[in-house]
């Protein structure tokens, strides 16, 4: 289950899964089988314990059409988040890969950024956007690095509970990596494809990262330079979000200063 982020946040009571790889992992976290986000539907046609944040087009792959639910009236398919407000559309869960705790895993809303700090090894943590699923669209994120190098911004698109979901992982030391979760057949992550960038500011620096999902496309932009693309035409739509993990080497401090939720 996922984690409701509360604003201002005090938490992280969370379940913890102990592998001994990321790409070996079972599904662990997702949405709740109960639950039904709203579809933005573009013309064209993981267990954790459950926490909040507080503080989709149908025609031909161009224009987008969000449904409304009047359950959630304050829910918008596309804006910019700054975290300086209500958060209780974000959830999260936090993976635990390595030898710690899940504990050792914290976010917190505060002067207008979503702060991480992972104090342990092989932490993953994901956020994710509740109200709606998208099938193409951008998604735009400004994360500071304020601790050790060693560690990954996310942007996922398309998440889906059963089926899986892609993410761009952004390294501080100025490498990238495309992983497909298929929890469908593999149950696993699988690499697509990785690189590095010169674009990316490395070491105690401010980057922002783009990720664009359209069609079968998915393409990584590192500080408005355009980084890679990829087709893959597995999953159709889903959530989006971002995350941040920890590896060898600790505290990971991320402050995220703003989310952005747009069309392609």
């Amino acid at each position: 289950m996922k984690k409701t982020l509360l604003f201002p946040l005090a938490f992280i009571a969370i379940f913890i899964l102990i592998v001994s790889s990321a790409c070996n992992l079972p599904f662990g976290g997702g949405k709740s089988a109960t639950e039904e986000p709203k579809v933005v539907v573009v013309t064209a046609t993981p267990e954790t314990v459950n926490k909040v944040v507080t503080a989709e087009p149908t025609a031909e792959v161009t224009e987008a059409v969000a449904t409304e639910d009047t359950s959630s009236t304050e829910a918008q398919a596309y804006y910019l988040e700054e975290f300086d407000g209500d958060l209780s559309n974000f959830t999260y869960d936090v993976f635990n890969f390595g030898s710690g705790s899940s504990d050792e895993a914290t976010i917190n809303a505060e002067d207008g950024a979503l702060k991480f700090v992972n104090n342990g090894q092989d932490l993953y943590t994901y956020v994710y956007y509740e109200p709606y699923t998208y099938t193409d669209v951008r998604i735009d994120i400004e994360a500071e690095n304020l601790a050790t190098n060693d560690n990954s911004i996310t942007l996922f698109c398309r998440y889906d509970g059963d089926l899986g979901w892609y993410e761009y992982n952004i390294d501080n030391d100025g490498e990238w990596t495309l992983y497909y979760y298929d929890n469908v057949v593999a149950q696993k992550y699988v690499q697509l494809y990785d690189g590095g960038s010169t674009a990316i500011h490395m070491g105690r620096d401010t980057n922002t990262y783009t990720m664009i999902c359209q069609g079968q496309e998915m393409s990584l932009y590192i500080n408005g330079e355009f980084t890679h693309s990829f087709s893959h035409k597995d999953l159709k739509e889903g959530q989006v979000g971002f995350g941040v993990s920890s590896y060898d080497s600790y505290p990971v401090r991320v402050n995220v200063n703003w989310f952005e939720i747009s069309e392609p």
